[in-house]
């Protein structure tokens, strides 16, 4: 029997709790290496490609590895950005203008491509301060996010991003008329689409992959723009000559025609200040989210 007069329930107050656990205090955001990715990329739910001119960014504990934050160049053409910042959209398809485009974009944005932290860490508050940190000290004015994540933690928000509503694809249904009219399987399994494909005959197969292709072409800015432009049906559907060239394909159809990521930005409060090249993480506490970093500067 238990005595229930030897129990006490007292009730605390959330201010009677600690903002954050003790060894946070140590934890600290600097430069990393390819390296760091390759540690914890298996941590990752998205491991396969690689982002454009990357910048890697560590966080440790101790001089152990903790997350690892992946900074990119972004995509020149993105309708999310398009519909967040109307004005940018670009008016013409040029030379020229793709040129004035492409500096314009680069020097003014970048993207987070990757963001893991180890498993032994998640839940404590280290992702979205480490990500707030790095992305005050990336030097670009404008840092974007692409995340499906984002849909279920809410690590970016917290960070500082601001989100659009998501859209549905406008070429989702062209899409799905097309892999309905030649696959029982869902769209988005590529692996049962792959192995329809190949049992199908060559003639079948090579007007599916044609249909597939020309939807895709059709809907595609990025298939038309930039080192693609003057870029044919023809020329993508020579392209695929193996397995791997077909389910990139199918992977590339998938992004553009049933997947709405969240998209969001950062506008960088400290863009233009040459802030140290080691951040505490506990840094991120001591100012608002749109606030420019509490801290001293080098001399």
């Amino acid at each position: 029997m238990i005595d229930m007069t030897d129990i006490i329930i007292k009730r605390y107050r959330p201010e009677e709790f600690p903002r954050h656990l003790d060894f946070l205090e140590r934890m600290t955001v600097t430069k990393g290496t390819v390296e760091d990715w390759h540690a914890l990329k298996s941590l990752h739910y998205k491991t396969d490609g690689k982002p454009f001119a990357p910048t890697y960014y560590r966080c440790e504990l101790d001089d152990r590895l903790v997350g690892v934050v992946v900074m990119a160049y972004p995509k020149l053409l993105l309708a999310p950005r398009h519909r967040m910042f109307p004005k940018l959209k670009p008016t013409t398809n040029t030379t020229v203008a793709n040129q004035y485009w492409g500096r314009y974009v680069n020097n003014n944005f970048a993207v987070i491509s990757r963001s893991v932290v180890d498993t032994q860490y998640r839940g404590v508050g280290v992702s979205y301060r480490m990500i707030n940190l790095v992305s005050r000290m990336h030097d670009r004015p404008i840092i974007e996010i692409q995340s499906s994540m984002s849909k279920y933690n809410p690590f970016a928000m917290k960070a500082g991003f601001q989100f659009i509503r998501p859209e549905r694809p406008k070429s989702y249904e062209s899409a799905l008329r097309v892999f309905q009219r030649h696959f029982r399987s869902d769209p988005g399994d590529n692996e049962a689409i792959v192995k329809e494909l190949f049992a199908m005959s060559e003639s079948r197969r090579r007007r599916a992959l044609r249909d597939l292709v020309a939807d895709y072409h059709k809907n595609s800015s990025l298939a038309k723009a930039g080192r693609n432009r003057g870029t044919t049906i023809q020329d993508i559907a020579d392209s695929l000559v193996d397995e791997a060239s077909i389910v990139k394909l199918l992977k590339d159809i998938h992004n553009l025609s049933f997947t709405s990521p969240l998209y969001g930005v950062y506008r960088n409060p400290d863009f233009g200040r040459q802030l140290p090249g080691t951040l505490p993480l506990l840094a991120f506490d001591k100012q608002p989210l749109n606030k420019p970093l509490e801290i001293a500067l080098p001399a």
